[in-house]
């Protein structure tokens, strides 16, 4: 098993907001390298001057990634 934590850092009046306060993902010790399991991104009513800037991971094993995509109505979806 493997949690992960989320640290939000907001400098103005409206933290980001996680649609879920968890997400699960069952992977089976099978799943084939390169498998990507989409995250919710934050939404801000900030946005989009002080919205979300960016998301990191932090991966002391470096065995997990993080892809960023941008929509087309400048929203952004998150991979692992």
């Amino acid at each position: 098993m493997i949690k992960v934590s989320i640290e939000i850092i907001d400098i103005n009046d409206n933290a980001p907001v996680f649609s879920a306060t968890q997400v699960v993902f069952d992977i089976v010790e099978a799943t084939q390298l390169g498998s990507v399991y989409v995250v919710q991104a934050a939404t801000d009513v900030d946005s989009p001057a002080y919205g979300v800037q960016k998301y990191e991971l932090d991966s002391e094993s470096g065995k997990f990634g993080l892809q960023i995509s941008t929509k087309l109505d400048g929203s952004q979806e998150v991979s692992q």
